[in-house]
């Protein structure tokens, strides 16, 4: 029997983008979003911090917030996204996402608050959180 990998909250996984990977925040447990007919889940990325361009400082993570950061880093609220259960379990399972290190209890309520406070959430983003994150 095959384990299949069932995204929760507190879960991260690395998922590629572009050249790189990026670690994924999973916001909440898996819930019937009705807007897509489907099982989702919310997801946000971190991203580096580079002094030289613009971004969210609404939450910024360093060394000990998650074992993946090694280097200051920002949750990249802008980028936040509901994705379909089944399509994350398929690419853990392919292996093109890799599964990585539960978040802490603190760091989690850090992302999760900058919800409501950063001024990059979309509107679609910031529905579903209030609906189905808190």
């Amino acid at each position: 029997m095959t384990n299949v990998f069932i995204p929760m909250k507190k879960g991260t996984i690395l998922i590629p983008t572009g050249s790189t990977e990026h670690l994924h925040f999973i916001c909440c447990d898996t819930v019937f979003y009705p807007a897509l007919g489907k099982d989702c889940v919310l997801v946000v990325n971190i991203s580096s911090v580079d002094d030289d361009l613009e971004y969210d400082k609404t939450c910024l993570l360093d060394v000990g917030d998650h074992p993946f950061v090694t280097h200051p880093s920002y949750v990249y609220y802008r980028k936040a996204d509901v994705y379909g259960t089944n399509n994350i379990s398929r690419n853990v399972a392919e292996g093109n996402f890799r599964i990585h290190q539960p978040c802490s209890e603190i760091t989690f309520n850090r992302i999760l608050n900058g919800f409501n406070e950063s001024e990059e959430v979309r509107y679609k983003i910031k529905r579903f959180y209030e609906t189905y994150c808190k």
